[in-house]
């Protein structure tokens, strides 16, 4: 596979000169090789050529509305090609996407609508019928429907909306028909500009939206750009949900250079044979997910050495990748795959990678999440707030540079926004252009290694316990797969709760076998009170553990649970 490349769909490549907003936005000029080349595969194949001209024409409808730098734009519909030209037309026009994943509740959506104001709504006729009886703020201009098929919902009339105004109603063909005639030349936001609003679960039960500017968008995709070898004959595989920003990598990495996106609908990103089938057929060359999306994959078998003949780099974030599973992932690879472990929360994307090296899969803990991608910043502070140097520091990681998004919308007071206090010190905020992650890390050489939550260090007994360092345990015992760790507070007292699966053909371990294992390694306060066997461990939208459900009791199908009575 060449690593150079041929041609780019920004307007002027990757030197240093480029704007940010050119890397993120498409050329508006090509060759007719770079039209004829694919740009998207899954549900139906769209050229770079048809890409550019719906883009285009959909940049147009929403210039004829009016929309201005920085309004924002929203989008709830299934995952399909189109979702994408939504997002490609949305930064074309200088605005603001808003992706929301298409099996948010109506609820959840009608709040985020409210929260972010969008001037237009991209839907699906699934999604409209779901709003039939909400609310839309009186902003949203126009419902815009992007099934292939015309309905009658392409009228143009309207429908009602809860008790709202009429909100005007247009198929997509014929929003971007009416705007082919006055086309517009698109504007530029600046650097710092709103390029998308991220919403993320609050810790209040309301979700808060992310601000990220093309500024960030921008670091992390040079970052990719220069890192990986990557050009118009891969193929990435987009699994992760739009509103997910690992998504961001998918999108805007493959267009950037000209390669071509297979976008992974909704009802497949947990299907195995899918999943596999896709990679195979396709081809798929760069692959991003979550670890738990891999360690199904990887039980499941489906991991032949056919589908994964293609794979030159496999990436993953988002959560803790247990060792065993990870060199079992390594064991069904080409040798020649590059594995890489990116660090980084929503609020400054990727701000810190490991490429994974022979000798990590010897070790006994997961591998390190590496060091700061160009644009980052990366210090550790202790509970005061002060800056702690050399091997013996263990504190929260501190992140700062050009990856550090601008806030959350509308919340300028928010401890991450404005500063936050520990100790008695405040800390700087994102007007600062510095983020605190909650996360404990300490050093390996240069390298930083995750050690788990500052908000999962819990105090039971006296003795301050993190959940983290229980589940890294119990995924030392070679029967166990996967594991979680909450605090069960439905008795008298907090009792520390073990979820797990079981590894392929593993006997199921009793509880007491269990206790017995962590103990070599944990105090005796650290032990857990409660271990439950679960088919699957249940996960959210994001693909990550859902601790919520765990913690609420709705983990779904159970196979087995035990608990130390009187414990």
């Amino acid at each position: 596979m060449p690593p150079g490349r041929d041609f780019s769909l920004t307007d002027s490549g990757t030197s240093p000169g480029d704007s940010d907003t050119s890397l993120i936005r498409l050329s508006r000029s090509l060759s007719r090789e770079q039209a004829a080349r694919p740009a998207f595969v899954g549900e139906r194949t769209i050229s770079y050529g048809t890409l550019a001209a719906d883009v285009a024409a959909v940049t147009s409808g929403l210039l004829g509305l009016g929309v201005a730098i920085g309004d924002r734009v929203a989008i709830w519909m299934d995952k399909t090609p189109r979702y994408a030209e939504a997002i490609l037309a949305i930064l074309q026009a200088g605005c603001a996407y808003v992706p929301l994943d298409g099996g948010q509740p109506p609820a959840r959506v009608e709040h985020i609508l409210t929260d972010c104001e969008p001037v237009v709504l991209f839907t699906d006729r699934r999604h409209l019928e779901l709003l039939a009886d909400r609310e839309l703020p009186v902003c949203v201009r126009m419902i815009v429907v992007a099934d292939q098929e015309p309905d009658r919902a392409g009228s143009g009339t309207g429908i009602g909306i809860g008790t709202g105004p009429t909100t005007p109603i247009r198929m997509w063909a014929g929003f971007a028909a009416e705007a082919a005639e006055r086309a517009a030349l698109p504007p530029t936001p600046e650097r710092d500009g709103l390029a998308a609003i991220l919403y993320t679960s609050g810790s209040t039960g309301t979700p808060k939206g992310v601000r990220i500017s093309y500024r960030n968008l921008a670091n992390f995709i040079r970052w990719a750009r220069a890192e990986l070898t990557v050009g118009p004959d891969d193929v990435f595989a987009n699994h992760a949900s739009f509103n997910f920003d690992l998504s961001t990598f998918d999108l805007f990495t493959a267009l950037s250079v000209g390669a071509c996106v297979w976008i992974v609908a909704d009802d497949q990103t947990r299907d195995v044979a899918a999943l596999a089938r896709g990679v195979r057929e396709h081809g798929v060359t760069v692959w991003y997910s979550v670890p738990s999306v891999l360690n199904l994959l990887t039980r499941s078998g489906a991991l032949t050495p056919d589908t994964v003949r293609t794979l030159r780099y496999v990436l993953f974030a988002g959560e803790v990748y247990p060792i065993g599973q990870l060199r079992a992932l390594t064991a069904r690879l080409p040798e020649e795959t590059e594995l890489y472990n990116l660090y980084g929360p929503t609020e400054t994307n990727v701000c810190t990678y490991h490429r994974v090296r022979p000798e990590d899969l010897a070790r006994d803990e997961p591998v390190p999440i590496g060091t700061p991608v160009p644009g980052a910043r990366v210090s550790v502070v202790d509970e005061d707030g002060r800056t702690l140097h050399g091997p013996e520091a263990f504190g929260e990681l501190i992140v700062a540079g050009d990856c550090v998004t601008p806030g959350y919308w509308r919340r300028e007071s928010h401890p991450a926004a404005a500063g936050h206090t520990v100790a008695g010190h405040t800390a700087l905020g994102h007007g600062e252009g510095r983020h605190a992650t909650g996360d404990l890390v300490s050093y390996e050489g240069d390298s930083l290694v995750y050690r788990g939550r500052r908000d999962r260090m819990v105090k039971l007994s006296g003795y301050r316990v993190e959940l983290g360092e229980i589940e890294a345990t119990a995924l030392k015992h070679p029967g166990i797969a996967s594991a979680a760790v909450v605090v069960d507070t439905q008795g008298t007292e907090p009792r520390i709760a073990l979820y797990y699966t079981l590894g392929p053909g593993a006997r199921r371990p009793n509880l007491i076998q269990i206790k017995r294992h962590c103990a070599r390694h944990l105090p005796r306060y650290m032990l857990p009170h409660l271990a439950t066997c679960l088919k699957e461990l249940p996960h959210n939208a994001n693909g990550k553990t859902d601790y919520h459900r765990l913690g609420s009791g709705t983990a779904g199908p159970v196979r087995y649970s035990q608990a130390v009575p009187g414990k």
